[in-house]
């Protein structure tokens, strides 16, 4: 018995080392070039460009968001941002929909896992769901949001080259690692149990003949639950190895990323009841879709079917060194994010200078990185801001100074998709 259960334990983990075995160059890639991105495209452009309500507006916040490496829940209070200062419901929801089904890290892993065409397939898809969802929005929709922001969107200091290549590597090698180890790492043991308990072939002996079952059912795993588009690469993988079809794998690596139970619950809240309808309609309509055109390209061309990770050999110094410098940034970006939460609620408080007004109160929704900068860059864009203390962990947001409004700062940092308490 004990033997057994050891045995499922070192099969288990062996599944985890080969499947971080395949990814690793390919995410340690990403993360570099994320970082690049991060400090060279100013999102004061991006502002600028999304606002009117028109197809341009749509193609632009679509090409914009396909190749941020932003998860569908870092990507509310982005979106909310943008919605803010003055961009269409279209705007916004051609960039909710695009932005967390690609970014560049997740990318180049596609293209290691799964091969270059589905690698081709991801930006495509998004490409066309978020300009399509952008168009029926506006179509459909009636928006009666005309305010624009007076408030110029924070730009990047001057900075030296190497100043900007130093932050770029901290955001894409710390940051970023940071916001996905969660999720990465659940996507990981989802996908090791799904190679050792489904039995082989299982799926395809039994729902072989229904292709339309498969695809409903990966729409009905994948809404509901949080998994980044990173994450969701490994599980695809292991649904293909146990028969399911590359078209409805690829429908999980749409609609997964793309979607979750709590920013369903914000982007009813930002953009309304009738707009939620429709976004989540035109993701599983859009993945259906390049579902169905993928299972026909791959029928026409087959020597293009990608051959699955447990085909490949890339054992081997490269991909052993690979591995173990990819576990190292991530304990690392774990070690990082744990010292910083201590810091916030530690050190920072003690700068606070009890002689002056203090508020504190707690925001709910911050899931990574992203979400604290985002209630950081509000609470620091209100006159007479003396100290302020946001943590992650907690939700707990502690601010100092000279007449401070509060209501409207809890009414900005609600603007932006969070729940203040």
């Amino acid at each position: 018995m004990n033997s057994n259960i050891m045995n499922y334990i070192f099969s288990f983990l062996g599944e985890m080392w080969n499947l971080c075995t395949e990814m690793a160059p390919y995410l340690l890639l990403g993360m570099f070039v994320s970082g690049l991105i991060s400090v060279f495209i100013d999102s004061s452009i991006i502002y600028r460009h999304i606002g009117p309500k028109n197809l341009s507006s749509i193609l632009k916040s679509t090409l914009f968001g396909i190749p941020l490496p932003l998860c569908s829940c870092g990507v509310i209070p982005v979106a909310a941002t943008l919605r803010e200062s003055g961009a269409s419901k279209g705007s916004t929801v051609s960039f909710l929909v695009s932005t967390p089904q690609t970014g560049v890290d997740s990318i180049f892993l596609t293209y290691g896992m799964l091969g270059p065409i589905f690698a081709l397939f991801r930006p495509l898809a998004a490409l066309f769901s978020g300009v399509f969802s952008g168009m029926v929005i506006n179509k459909i929709d009636d928006d009666n949001h005309n305010h624009v922001s007076n408030e110029n969107p924070e730009k990047k200091e001057n900075q030296s080259f190497n100043q900007r290549i130093i932050n770029g590597m901290r955001y894409g090698f710390i940051s970023l690692p940071s916001d996905i180890l969660v999720p990465f790492f659940q996507g990981l043991v989802v996908a090791a149990a799904i190679a050792l308990i489904i039995p082989p072939d299982f799926i395809a002996s039994h729902f072989a003949s229904n292709i339309y079952i498969q695809f409903l059912m990966m729409l009905i795993i994948s809404i509901p639950i949080y998994v980044c588009a990173t994450a969701s690469i490994p599980i695809a993988v292991a649904l293909m190895a146990k028969g399911v079809s590359p078209g409805a794998a690829f429908v999980f690596l749409m609609a997964g990323p793309a979607t979750n139970a709590s920013s369903i619950a914000v982007i009813k809240n930002i953009l309304g009841k009738k707009t939620l309808f429709l976004y989540l309609s035109l993701i599983a309509f859009s993945a259906i879709l390049f579902g169905l055109l993928l299972d026909i390209f791959l029928s026409i061309f087959p020597s293009t079917i990608p051959k699955l990770v447990h085909q490949h050999d890339h054992g081997g110094i490269f991909g052993i060194s690979m591995t173990i410098l990819f576990l190292l940034v991530m304990v690392n970006a774990y070690l990082q994010k744990f010292l910083s939460s201590e810091n916030n609620s530690v050190e920072k408080n003690i700068d606070f200078d009890d002689s002056i007004e203090k508020i504190e109160m707690f925001v709910y929704g911050m899931t990574c990185g992203h979400c604290k900068e985002s209630v950081e860059n509000v609470v620091n864009s209100f006159d007479g801001i003396e100290n302020s203390s946001v943590d992650l962990a907690s939700g707990k947001v502690v601010i100092s100074g000279g007449n401070i409004d509060e209501v409207a700062i809890r009414k900005k940092i609600i603007a932006r998709g969070f729940t203040v308490k």
